[in-house]
Order: structure tokens, then sequence, then C-alpha cells
């Protein structure tokens, strides 16, 4: 039986032997784009191009050259000799004589068209930025390049001697129309839009601030010493401390501070023209108000994960109010976390149309697949006040999305209580299903905390992340036999089983992991239920092997390397927790 379930398990998470291949290819007939050495096509940008469109082309011809070693062209649309085959980048007049056009319903916010014509590919976005997620898409799908970690080490460009395109008719629309897995150049080409860059100018939304903004638009530094009455009354006390995260929350039922948080945020607003989604959320951790007026807003009975929700709406609506008089475009978002995850009761209540609320699946379970009936008291867990199963964060979830369209999920897939006893976290196996149920329930967007030193140990599911965010539609099961196949070449299939192990023996312990179960660090207790001796044997047998295999590549023992980086921690880590 324990074979049968580790067969059965192995189908289901990390391998796929009868998977179909990730893409599509293009149909017949094809031409040639490099043959013999020599450019058979070139790069075509308007005559009057954008930045990003000339990037986009940039992108285009550099991946090519990698792979092939020629170098295409790039013109404008007054040098093209109209004899090669072309790629049509943006808004050309090809695009505009083809008939491409996009809108809100076929491509999002920043989907594109690939889309054969005679005489070449028009590749056209919805706004510039789809133009270059069209690129990418082109150079992944039809060019098989690969963007598996930020550098050179993360690369995959197949070297050939000749490169042909075929037929493509592929109109795209991404599953989020917000997107955030990382920062700077590797999000941008796996088609994230927010916190990225093209080369080194940041574009995408233009987004202030990350989540805990009090101590932003409120400093104590300025504020304290005039108005103490601004702040918390905590123990009887409105005092402040020096941290720049946690604490010093406000006193939101302060009509004041209502109006000095609004002139604020509109005095941002008014210096840097442009921003799309502004932030406005409470410091970390706990410290609120226990004035009698805020106490007083509070809705009575209620438990730990709406201890502060109404409070909290009526002073995000105030605020909201204020700003859309003067900004009525821009986005503000505001936190669905902890002690404020739950929406307020009040039967009229109503969130103004600016308010973009984050959802944070932080005090919920990250071991059982949303949607399922995985999280089983007495069973999976014990009941605490700070912890709810994943059945009762999907009833949040749609009580959310009753009251608003504008709803953003923040994960945890580099979760700090693992990640602080220098331990993985496989979650491949919720991934999976969890991001394409956010996008079918209606989610708008989706970020995930990614930790950038931490690749060696959390990669996978930084990767998987962004892939399925960008495309939800994606077979997990071929996009991971793509990965372990182009990252570790001959050794794909011992690191495949490497992390199959601990994706099963995650499963095969089937507890509730949690903060709201372990604590903030607590989650190290995890790591010995997990990390078995006979999980942590089968993993150094596979490591062992794909060493072996990728000893001859200088590329692939630098990544199998990562792999047993990974490993020395998680044994080091092992005998820590063990010796305590």
């Amino acid at each position: 039986m324990r074979v049968l379930l580790s067969s059965v398990l192995a189908s289901l998470l990390l391998t796929g032997p009868t998977s179909a291949g990730l893409y599509e290819p293009a149909t017949g007939p094809f031409t040639a784009v490099v043959d013999a050495g020599q450019a058979r096509a070139e790069i075509v940008v308007p005559q009057k191009a954008a930045a990003l469109e000339r990037f986009a082309a940039s992108e285009l011809q550099a991946y090519l050259e990698k792979s092939s070693g020629v170098k295409l062209a790039v013109v404008d649309e007054s040098q093209t000799s109209g004899s090669l085959y072309a790629f049509f980048l943006g808004k050309t007049q090809k695009s505009k004589e083809a008939g491409a056009a996009l809108d809100e319903e076929t491509a999002g916010r920043d989907g594109f068209t690939l889309q054969s014509v005679p005489g070449g590919m028009i590749v056209l976005g919805r706004n510039d930025l789809g133009t270059v997620f069209g690129v990418y898409e082109l150079l992944e799908r039809y060019f098989d390049v690969r963007w598996f970690m930020p550098g050179d080490l993360g690369e995959y460009v197949p070297k050939k001697d000749a490169l042909q395109m075929g037929r493509v008719n592929l109109t795209y629309k991404p599953s989020f129309r917000v997107r955030w897995v990382g920062r700077g150049e590797w999000p941008l080409r796996q088609r994230m839009n927010a916190y990225v860059t093209a080369g080194k100018e940041n574009v995408g939304i233009n987004w202030k601030w990350h989540f805990h903004t009090f101590i932003e638009l409120i400093p104590p530094e300025k504020y304290h010493a005039e108005h103490p009455e601004y702040f918390a009354l905590v123990k009887g006390k409105r005092t402040v401390t020096d941290s720049r995260s946690h604490g010093n929350q406000l006193c939101t039922s302060n009509p004041e501070v209502v109006r000095e948080v609004a002139e604020n945020l509109i005095a941002v607003l008014d210096a840097e023209p442009g921003i799309e989604i502004i932030t406005l959320s409470p410091n970390d951790g706990g410290g609120f108000c226990e004035c009698e007026h805020c106490t007083a807003l509070d809705e009575p009975g209620r438990d730990w994960f709406a201890k502060y929700s109404r409070r909290l709406a009526i002073f995000n609506n105030e605020v909201a109010r204020l700003v859309a008089a003067k900004h009525p475009q821009v986005l503000i978002k505001v936190g669905a976390y902890a002690m404020y995850a739950r929406p307020p009761l009040d039967e009229d209540y109503r969130p103004e149309g600016n308010l973009f609320f984050q959802l944070c699946h932080l005090y919920f379970c990250h071991n059982h697949p949303l949607g399922s009936d995985g999280c089983r008291a007495g069973e999976t867990y014990e009941p605490k006040d700070q912890f709810q199963p994943n059945q009762e964060f999907c009833k949040i979830l749609d009580q959310w999305l009753k009251l608003s369209p504008h709803l953003f999920v923040y994960e945890y897939y580099s979760i700090g209580g693992m990640a602080r006893s220098n331990l993985p976290w496989p979650l491949v196996h919720t991934m999976r299903t969890d991001i394409p149920y956010y996008r079918d329930r209606g989610v708008e967007g989706f970020y995930t905390q990614l930790s950038e030193d931490l690749w060696h140990r959390l990669g996978l599911n930084f990767y998987v992340a962004a892939k399925l965010c960008w495309n939800a539609d994606l077979d997990v099961d071929a996009l991971l036999d793509d990965y372990f196949e182009k990252f570790y070449g001959p050794a794909a299939k011992p690191m495949q089983d490497y992390f199959t192990a601990m994706e099963q023996s995650m499963q095969q312990w089937n507890g509730c992991a949690s903060y709201g179960l372990q604590g903030v660090s607590g989650l190290r207790v995890v790591g010995p239920k997990v990390f078995t001796p006979a999980t942590i044997e089968r993993m150094q047998s596979a490591l062992e092997e794909a060493e072996r295999l990728a000893a001859q590549d200088a590329t692939l023992a630098a990544r199998v390397a990562m792999a047993r980086k990974m490993y020395d921690e998680t044994q080091e880590s092992l005998k820590t927790i063990r010796g305590k």
C-alpha cells in the first residue's frame, strides 16, 4: 500500500510521464528565420516607436542571437525591404492593415495577439507592455527559451543552427489583471506587471508602497510630539516605539487622523502623477487603539479574524471618499489581514469603489488545497483562535468578492517560519490548484512573498507561482516536466525525484501548517514531520545521482549545487531542531 500510495502521489505532484507538451506548436508552412548562419528575417518597429516597443525588439533580437548566433536587424517601417520575413512589433502599419485590435474582453490590461500575416507575424499588445509580453511568449512558446530564475544561471536558450517560424493565431488575456511575483527583469520575462523593470526603467503598474503604511502616512517622528492623540491608546497611554514595521497604530476614529491621512495620500498623488495603486493599511502586529471611540465601532462577539474589521472598514471608506474627490481613478489598496481579515457584518456596508482589498492567506492552512475538505478539526489540526481551515478562508474570499470586484490575494510561498529554520517549503501540490481556484472565483490580482536570497531553496515555488499567475490553465505536469528537463538536462530524473520526495512527504504528513497553529517562527516544528529520515535518505540518493550526471557541465553542476546547498541547510536545521 505504501508503494502504491507513493506512485499515486508522484503522478499527482511532480511527475507526468504521459503529459502533453507545455505549449501547442505552430502549424505549417514554416519559414526560415535563420538558416546556414544567415538572417532570413528582420524585426520591424513603428517609425516612431515607443521605448517599450524598442525594448521588445531588442529582447527578441538578443535571444534569437543567443540561440542561433545570428543577429537579426531591427528596422523601422520606413526602412524595411519587404523581401524578408518580418516580426512586426507594436503599433505598426502592418498591424493596422491586418485589422489587429484588442480590447478589455479579449486581452485585459496588457494581453496581446500573435498573428501570422503575409510576409511575417504581428506581435501587438493591448498596450506597449503587452507587446513586450507578446515577444516573451513568442520566445518561450516557439523558440523554447526559458527564464527559470534570475541571472544567466536561470536562462535556458537552446543552441540551433537554424530557426524557423510557423503559422500562429493567438490572442491572450492574462489570468490576473494585477500580477506580482518578484521584482526586476526576471518577473517581467514571466509577464508580471507590478514592480518590474525593462532595462533600468520601472514599467508596468505604477504602485506606491507594499502593505503596512500607517508608518509612512503618519510617521511618529513627525507627529507624535504635537499630536499624541493621533496614535493608538494602549494600556492607557499614547506612546510610540522606534519600530518601522510593527505597532505605532493610529487612532482611526479620530476625524483629524482621517483628514490628515487623506491629505497625505493626496499630496503623494499630486507629487507623483500616474500612480495607479496606493496602499493604506495598519502597521504589522498589534497595538490597536483601545480608546472608547475606536472600541465603540467594533462588533461585539466576533472572532479574532474580525476583531478590528468594522472600525477599519469605516476608516477606509472615509479616507477613500476624500481621496476620490481629487484622484477618482486611483485605487487605494487596503488590507484584509489577520485581525481584520473578515468583512464587517453591517448589512448596509458597501466599500467605496476606489478600494482594492488585499486578502492575506496567512492564518489559514498552507498544506491542503483550496476548495477541498482537507482541513479537519481533530484530525489535521486542533482548533485555535488564530487559525481557520481553508474551507473558512474560501467563505471569506467569496464574501469579499460579493462586496467588491477589486480583490487581491496575498500568498506566502516563501513563508517565514520555514525560511527562518532554513527549511524548504514544498507547496507545489497546493499551488497547482490554488492559483487556478483564485482565477476561477474572480480574483483580480495575485502576489506571493518572494525572498531574493532563497532561490536555491524556494525557486521552484517562485517559478510555478509566476507561470500560473500569468496562465492558470497551464498543465502543471507538463510545466514541471519542462522545468526539470531544461533546467537539469541529464540530471532531470533524479532532480525531479528529489523534489517529489519533499512534496510527497508534505502530503503524507497531512497536517495543517499555519502561522495561526505553529506560531510565527514555530513552523519549524513541521520540519521533522515532513523531512523524515526516509525522506532525507531518498533526497540524498537522488542528489548524489544528479551530481554525478551533471558533473561534466558547469552550468548544470551549478544548478544541482543549489539543491545541494538546500539539502545541507536542511540537515543542519533538523539537527538543531531535534537538539532542542
